[in-house]
């Protein structure tokens, strides 16, 4: 892994975020939490926030699917768009049942325009407001499953929240 300073000035490789120091505003964007050795900052993957992480929102965000697709092991998905440039890691699907909703690919098994999934998923999101905390219970693909104060749980884009420290 190269050192953030090796890095150049304003690029961040994608999946990463860059920790500025005790005190310091961060915003989770599509990266990580730091481990600090030193003087030298060492950047590590975002899936690698622990469970029970609290973060707040710095914006505000709001449900885009009210249906969501759920899926259970071995429920067979029809592709409608393998890939997304805004969020690289999802796939949008469509249930035997009508229902569509962005999937995380590395949970299911393509087939061409079909796929099989390989783990139990639901798609929810939750609308969150800009000064909430949230409990972050996961993280996919650049998107955190949180559990706001009222205890309602789902899908929010990470770049949307900063850790609390």
């Amino acid at each position: 892994m190269r050192r953030p300073s090796s890095f150049p000035r304003n690029e961040v490789p994608s999946g990463f975020l860059v920790n500025l120091g005790i005190g310091s505003s961060l915003a989770v964007g599509k990266t990580s939490d730091f481990k600090s050795w030193g003087n030298t900052l060492l950047m590590t993957p975002l899936q690698q926030i622990d469970s029970g992480t609290m973060a707040l929102v710095v914006s505000s965000y709001e449900t885009q699917y009210p249906d969501p697709i759920t899926m259970n092991v071995g429920d067979e998905l029809k592709i409608v768009k393998s890939r997304d440039d805004e969020w690289p890691g999802w796939v949008f699907c469509e249930s035997q049942s009508g229902k569509r909703g962005w999937v995380p690919e590395n949970i299911i098994k393509t087939d061409g325009i079909g796929a099989v999934a390989q783990q139990s998923y639901e798609a929810r999101e939750v609308t969150v407001m800009e000064g909430e905390i949230v409990r972050i219970e996961k993280v996919e693909s650049c998107w955190a499953w949180v559990t706001n104060m009222t205890d309602a749980t789902g899908w929010v884009p990470l770049k949307n929240l900063k850790i609390v420290e």
